[in-house]
């Protein structure tokens, strides 16, 4: 089957699982079988494979590490550079190209980064991303066995990315290299987040919110629109600060001065003005026994 047959079939399969999906969030009809497989891939596959890996490949220095990872990651500049155009944005679509050239000249193919060092920063953009600046839904929420977390509409985007050169060279085992490096370094730097994943009450639910709330900020290039809830939380939020400040602010006040009572006379007035007639009253009262 040539390339054009392979895209309608994409493109033909992404209408069908995200066409009808006009939310941002996509919801998880699917949750059963994916929770399976975070199961299989989080306690065995991880545990057993991936996390030991990533230590033994943590032990190599990290500037052979570094090199690596500039390497794979010039490799995906051409593909940044079309995904930036197909979203007009053609100043960041150049400065990939750029970037591919000088990296892959200069920088002995990628292992080095002086364009970083020239200004050109990277602008990361795969057809997934694409696809959502397009207004493509996300479709349901998919956590596939040892690849991990996605969604309908990012698994075949990631399934387009490999046609774009010159990721279409490589071979199926250079491509199954070039996956393993890169997870290798990520699970590397998730070392920091274990704690956090280990701590939830629902491990599987935790890691699918940060993958979407992830999805969305890339999408929308760091614009994620408010939710209702979240302008609740934020009222909800302000007010208790406000009510926090109000409560430092009484426990923190200083008293009043009150100059002391000694050497000071109280005027204090009878309650009748009407005089006594000179009649003395004795503060001892008689006491008769009676028998």
């Amino acid at each position: 089957m040539n390339i054009t047959g392979r895209l309608l079939i994409i493109v033909a399969t992404l209408l069908c699982f995200s066409g009808c999906a006009s939310t941002s969030t996509p919801g998880d009809p699917f949750e059963s079988a994916n929770r399976k497989s975070w199961d299989f891939n989080y306690k065995i596959m991880d545990k057993h494979v991936v996390k030991p890996a990533a230590k033994g490949y943590e032990k190599i220095p990290q500037p052979v590490r570094k090199g690596v990872s500039n390497l794979l990651s010039n490799l995906s500049e051409p593909l940044y550079a079309v995904n930036n155009l197909l979203q007009w944005k053609v100043t960041d679509s150049g400065s990939s190209i750029l970037r591919f050239v000088v990296n892959s000249t200069i920088g002995l193919v990628g292992i080095f980064d002086p364009a970083t060092d020239m200004g050109l920063l990277q602008k990361q953009e795969t057809f997934a991303q694409t696809f959502g600046a397009w207004g493509v839904g996300n479709g349901p929420f998919v956590m596939w066995p040892v690849y991990g977390a996605s969604t309908a509409r990012n698994t075949v985007g990631d399934f387009v990315d490999v046609f774009v050169y010159p990721l279409s060279l490589l071979t199926f085992e250079q491509r199954l290299g070039k996956f393993t490096l890169e997870g290798l370094d990520s699970r590397i730097e998730f070392q920091q987040y274990e704690p956090m994943l280990n701590g939830s009450l629902d491990p599987y639910g935790y890691v699918k919110d940060v993958y979407l709330q992830r999805d969305a900020y890339l999408v929308s290039d760091g614009k994620v629109k408010k939710t209702e809830a979240d302008t609740f939380d934020e009222e909800f939020d302000n007010e208790l600060l406000d009510d926090e400040l109000l409560d430092d602010e009484l426990i923190d006040a200083e008293p009043l001065d009150a100059e002391p009572l000694d050497d000071q006379t109280l005027d204090v007035k009878p309650l009748s003005d009407k005089k006594s007639d000179n009649k003395k009253i004795d503060n001892k009262t008689d006491i008769k026994r009676t028998d």
